[in-house]
């Protein structure tokens, strides 16, 4: 008998979605938008569902199931994070809370955040991407860090982390294109976890849908490179090259000159990020401390 199974989560929930249609073919898999807030279509699918998987905390999502009265079968999952490739990425705020943009968008660089306010030039910036500035300002032991983020997110949404990540860590590839961007292939391994969990046909969970589902976030979204010295504490290839969300590639020159033309439209005394006021490192590191 076929089931409802409705899917709610982020900007992951499209390769999630295409990644659980495919281990579950017998089952109607719906896909439900997560903008923070409660998405409204839930009332309608909810009391007729038998599964609902979401990025919704538990805490949330279990008397959302009460209210409406579903008996569906509750299965959380993370919003994905892991800053251990690209421990450099911040997100920088307006006055009003919006993200502020960097050359590829709302992704910004630390270093080259912290050179603007304090009024440096494009080319005393470049000059701070080298190894021995990531290894002061921690980043060549950034992956530790990673991991213990990332497994706080899965405990929170009481899901398998290690049947997520360590599968991904063994290919020894590079699974996410931002700090909470994945690549198709770290999607299907968290569908994989579901799969299991709703009872999927272990051939179908096992069978390499990431060489058969489109990357969606891969065709619109930055992508963040592995930055040269970060690379090699990781024994991977390493380069200054950023991906634009319309395709562009640009090289580190490009990205620090377009990206402080994008600032000076902002007032530095107005931007903010936690990090540039709880990380002591950046101004021991590269002067300044404003």
């Amino acid at each position: 008998m076929s089931r409802r199974i409705v899917v709610t989560s982020n900007c992951q929930l499209g390769g999630l979605h295409a990644a659980l249609s495919a281990m579950l073919p017998d089952d109607e898999v719906i896909a439900v938008p997560y903008l923070g807030v409660e998405p409204p279509e839930l009332v309608d699918l909810l009391p007729g569902a038998q599964v609902w998987v979401s990025s919704m905390h538990p805490s949330e999502a279990r008397p959302v199931l009460d209210r409406l009265g579903s008996p569906a079968q509750l299965v959380s999952i993370p919003l994905l994070l892991f800053t251990g490739f690209h421990p450099d990425i911040v997100h920088l705020a307006d006055p009003a809370g919006g993200e502020v943009e960097s050359a590829v968008g709302g992704y910004s660089s630390a270093v080259v955040g912290w050179g603007w306010r304090q009024g440096w030039d494009a080319e005393r910036i470049i000059d701070r991407f080298t190894p021995a500035t990531f290894a002061a300002l921690g980043y060549l032991s950034a992956w530790e860090g990673g991991v213990r983020l990332a497994r706080y997110v899965f405990d929170e949404a009481v899901c398998d982390f290690e049947g997520w990540f360590l599968p991904l860590v063994a290919r020894n590839r590079v699974f996410m294109l931002t700090d909470n961007h994945p690549t198709i292939e770290a999607l299907v391994q968290l569908a994989r976890i579901v799969g299991r969990q709703v009872g999927a046909d272990p051939a179908a969970v096992a069978y390499p849908w990431e060489l058969v589902i489109p990357d969606g976030l891969l065709a619109t979204s930055a992508v963040w490179p592995v930055y040269p010295g970060i690379s090699d504490s990781q024994d991977r290839p390493g380069v200054f090259v950023w991906r634009c969300p319309d395709g562009e590639l640009i090289d580190l020159e490009t990205f620090v000159v377009r990206s402080l033309a994008l600032l000076a439209t902002h007032d530095p005394a107005e931007v903010t990020t936690s990090r540039f006021a709880n990380d002591e490192r950046l101004a021991a590191t590269l002067g300044g401390g404003r």
